[in-house]
């Protein structure tokens, strides 16, 4: 019994985590892909794959695009064309003129965008990013690339510290 009431303390007292579809109907920002430095996917994406692959997605999404901050919206609309949902150039068409701007978030930048321009991101990269998803479901999303400096022209002395070897 103290168990039970200890969960409804917590429900009660706005410390439950927020569903899949309330996370993206709140979304501040529209991020896909690692973020920051880490490459750190964020809880809204995370949330918006939950949607995409669970029941009634496409149901939950359609009702994402009305309910939704713009943000969210471009997440549902993401989501819906990674479905290759039939009508998803019908329900994109009045975003697709749109000069509503919303934050967009990139790797380590964020930045203003016309939504108009984000649907032609979608467009393009929506389903790239899903066969992406399939290949490396355990890999980081943070790009990785050679070390391309050659570090043996640096030398340590214990005295000076760094310095450049001749």
């Amino acid at each position: 019994m103290i168990g039970v009431a200890a969960v409804l303390v917590i429900v009660s007292s706005g410390y439950a985590e927020p569903s899949a579809f309330e996370t993206v109907r709140s979304a501040p920002q529209f991020a896909i892909g690692g973020m920051g430095e880490a490459g750190v996917m964020t809880s809204t994406e995370l949330a918006m794959r939950k949607l995409r692959d669970g029941p009634h997605a496409e149901e939950q999404l359609r009702t994402l695009l009305r309910e939704a901050t713009p943000e969210g919206q471009m997440y549902a609309l993401f989501a819906l064309r990674q479905l290759n949902s039939r009508d998803y150039h019908a329900l994109s068409q009045p975003y697709r003129h749109s000069s509503v701007v919303i934050t967009r978030e990139d790797g380590c930048i964020i930045h203003q965008q016309a939504i108009s321009d984000t649907v032609e991101w979608i467009d393009e990269w929506a389903t790239k990013s899903k066969s992406w998803e399939k290949k490396r479901p355990n890999q980081s999303m943070k790009p990785t690339r050679p070390l391309q400096e050659n570090l043996s022209k640096f030398a340590m002395t214990p005295s000076r510290g760094l310095s450049l070897s001749r």
